[in-house]
């Protein structure tokens, strides 16, 4: 019998990259996404997991250190107006609980026409997901991995002045080195967001990296606080080189009674990208701050 197309794909994939056949074993890639997706805390919908799961897509740059897919779901709206809002959580593996909400959100998704584009990367660190570790199977921390141009000059002087050279947040020796942060800057190559949410555990704050707005939309469930951006972080390389605005939404360790805060960030994050697009055709401010980079922070997290 004929071996499925991404059977086939992902064995290419894994013998160009080296990795062991074993990983070779995605042959039904939505069934793959229900298993991955199902294992992490909170109540789901079975059938809009399984609808969900059964679009998801796997790019060829999207495998992991150990060939593991990384896999996407994309749900576009039908408003000519719509923006492009890109979701990436787990980019730290052992940040359990922001899988819930890539997952709860791929399935409201199913179940609404939203006024944007969405495309969430529901697992951006599966090695690291397997392992538990913040750190992809390379023992690199992929958000200090981003290409942003102060790397070369900033990101290890950084990781050893901010954190006195902590293994969990070591940024690579070299910036877009790993796979996993390659696979993000394909999708930020490929989609071209308006804006992105990088969902993190568990700093139980909501961190823009984006244009000021007085008052931030009302939210009861997490604070607004900044926390600074890095050398090697999507932050920096998103925000402060691109002018696109990045939603670090750092989860409390223990999840709500029920996810209903989530719908209403989903929903703040639609209003965000609406004040920001009236904010650029109006040219009212500026995109960036005055300086070419903020000041190194100290490390807290993200």
């Amino acid at each position: 019998m004929m071996k499925p197309l991404r059977y086939l794909i992902v064995s290419m994939i894994c013998s160009l990259a080296g990795v062991s056949a074993a990983h070779a074993e995605y042959a039904n890639l939505d069934q793959t996404c229900v298993n991955d997706l199902k294992k992490f805390p909170g109540a789901w919908d079975d059938k809009l997991l399984q609808q969900a799961c059964a679009k998801v897509i796997m790019d060829p740059q999207c495998v992991s250190v150990e060939g593991r897919p990384i896999y996407h779901y994309d749900k576009t709206a039908s408003d000519t107006g719509a923006k492009r809002i890109l979701v990436i959580s787990l980019i730290h593996g052992d940040e359990t609980h922001a899988g819930t909400v890539g997952r709860y959100w791929m399935e409201r998704l199913e179940s609404i026409a939203p006024r944007n584009t969405w495309r969430v990367v529901p697992v951006l660190n599966p090695d690291g997901v397997k392992y538990k570790t913040r750190t992809n199977a390379n023992k690199i921390d992929v958000n200090r991995n981003f290409p942003t141009k102060d790397w070369d000059a900033g990101a290890i002087a950084s990781w050893k002045k901010t954190t006195s050279e902590n293994p969990r947040r070591f940024p690579g020796k070299e910036g877009g080195s790993e796979p996993e942060t390659k696979c993000a800057l394909h999708h930020i190559d490929d989609f071209k967001p308006d804006f992105i949410v990088s969902v993190h555990t568990p700093l139980k704050v909501l961190d823009f990296d984006g244009p000021k707005f007085s008052p931030p939309p009302k939210f009861d469930y997490l604070p607004w606080r900044s926390l600074g951006n890095y050398p090697g972080s999507l932050g920096r390389y998103m925000w402060m080189e691109r002018s696109t605005p990045v939603l670090t939404m750092e989860l409390k360790e223990n999840l709500p009674p029920n996810l209903a805060p989530f719908d209403q960030l989903q929903d703040i994050i639609g209003t965000l990208v609406k004040l920001d697009a009236a904010r650029k055709a109006a040219n009212t401010s500026s995109a960036t701050s005055s300086s070419k980079y903020l000041p190194l922070a100290f490390e807290v997290g993200k």
